[in-house]
């Protein structure tokens, strides 16, 4: 399926919609503009700015609402028990800090850094399958160093064959990631396990099918949600914990409305237990 905006023009607009409306600014817009109605003489106005912006913040910090969210994400696909041949092993970007590493030198990784663990240790069970690493950069400004070079120093110093390793480093998001990733692929039989964080994993696997990837095994690491309820005093954690849940639904809806992803799945996308 076609997409119904350019490649960069989709890029620029997600990334400035997102800064927006991410719950962070939401709420800091709404208190500055109760500042502003308060300081202009509309005390009602501002009195119901702050009592919603209070209202929002008690929702997601005082409330299972986050982790509930995340929770129904993470769920959707759990880690699979791996039968028959292997053909590669795809790593998304994004666990990666390329501004660290050129600031300090050895390669620097942040919370997702799961993904590697994940990667090395498939790699490991499966030696003859090669490991491909897709992603450059999914800042507004590019980063001096992509994605792609911290991920090949992370992998080889670890102990993985360079020779086996697939390094695609001009991607930007996920449908980016899906579609140059695709055109490397080599011709091989088996199983492509796609490992990447649970988070992220639904809309990974449904921008793959929509790039025409087959015989897909989702393999999600990276777990952040927590059983039960959930409910902690912990707020700067529980509205990052809102973000990543929320950024997923809406770029989910965005991208089948945008036609990079798709649902329901094509029957040979997933590989048959």
């Amino acid at each position: 399926m076609g997409h119904s905006l350019p490649d960069d023009i989709f890029f620029v607009l997600s990334k400035i919609v997102w800064g927006l409306v991410r719950a962070d600014s939401v709420l800091a817009l709404l208190m500055a503009a109760a500042l502003w109605a308060l300081w202009s003489g509309r005390p009602e106005l501002g009195r119901a700015l702050v009592t919603a912006a209070a209202l929002g913040w008690g929702a997601i910090v005082l409330s299972p609402l986050a982790n509930t969210m995340l929770r129904g994400i993470e769920s959707r696909h759990p880690v699979p028990q791996i039968a028959g041949p292997v053909a590669g092993i795809v790593v998304l970007g994004g666990a990666e800090d390329p501004v660290g590493t050129l600031a300090w030198g050895p390669p620097s990784l942040n919370e997702g850094g799961e993904r590697f663990f994940a990667a090395l240790e498939l790699a490991r069970l499966y030696p003859d399958a090669p490991v491909m690493f897709t992603g450059g950069s999914g800042r507004l400004k590019r980063a001096d160093l992509p994605e792609a070079e911290v991920a090949r120093r992370v992998l080889t110093s670890a102990g993985l064959d360079p020779a086996r390793l697939i390094l695609e480093g001009a991607s930007r998001n996920t449908a980016e990631n899906a579609r140059l990733g695709r055109a490397l692929a080599p011709a091989r039989a088996g199983r492509w396990l796609l490992v990447t964080s649970a988070f992220h994993m639904p809309r990974a696997v449904e921008t793959f099918c929509a790039a025409g990837w087959t015989g897909l095994v989702p393999y999600p690491v990276d777990f952040r949600s927590h059983p039960g309820l959930g409910l902690r005093w912990a707020p700067a954690e529980s509205i990052q914990t809102f973000n990543l849940a929320l950024h997923e639904y809406l770029g989910l809806a965005v991208y089948r409305a945008t036609g990079r992803a798709v649902r329901p799945l094509p029957e040979a996308c997933l590989a048959r237990p």
